[in-house]
């Protein structure tokens, strides 16, 4: 009686495990920064509005924000504004043939907001850098934190759990006994 009831726990919990871990990982594409550097970006209405200028990463080496120079003439004034990351999508152009070919990758960058949005970025300086620096050691910190006491609550959890599995596995035994 009870292999066939630890064979259906397991085969639960490793159901469970896999529909965890399969929607955890999403696909990614590849991308050359160097190619993402100069890219055009386009407004909401397909309007261009600059240049990509420079790529933020954060400690996960993944992108935070992109800089984007936009107003300028010639390569004369404008402004350097900050667009994070899911406030923009990233177009890879294929050749006319639809193909994406390695040595010849151009890519588009298409803001979700319309330009007059845009021009409400925040402005790429000192101030901002800072700020932002300041503000991503918090969230970390805060992570850090309700990690642990996470933790903490699973072990807990977990170590009750197993106690019930146990002692009712033994009630099952001693009735069947009986």
């Amino acid at each position: 009686m009870r292999t066939p009831m630890i064979k259906a726990m397991t085969a639960s919990l490793l159901a469970g495990s896999l529909a965890l871990s399969t929607s955890a990982h999403a696909v990614e594409g590849l991308y050359s920064a160097d190619e993402l550097l100069d890219a055009d970006v386009y407004d909401s209405s397909g309007k261009e509005i600059g240049e990509v200028e420079d790529i933020l990463l954060g400690d996960d080496m993944a992108i935070h924000s992109l800089v984007i120079k936009t107003g300028d003439v010639l390569g004369l004034g404008g402004r350097d504004v900050v667009a994070e990351r899911g406030s923009f999508t990233v177009r890879l152009e294929a050749d006319d043939d639809g193909i994406e070919r390695f040595d010849d990758l151009d890519y588009q960058i298409h803001m979700e907001a319309d330009s007059n949005a845009v021009k409400n970025l925040p402005e790429y300086d000192e101030s901002w850098w800072n700020q932002t620096r300041s503000g991503l050691r918090q969230a970390w910190e805060n992570t850090k934190k309700t990690s642990e006491s996470a933790w903490e609550n699973t072990k807990e959890a977990t170590s009750s759990t197993w106690q019930n599995f146990k002692d009712g596995a033994r009630d099952m035994k001693e009735r069947t006994t009986e």
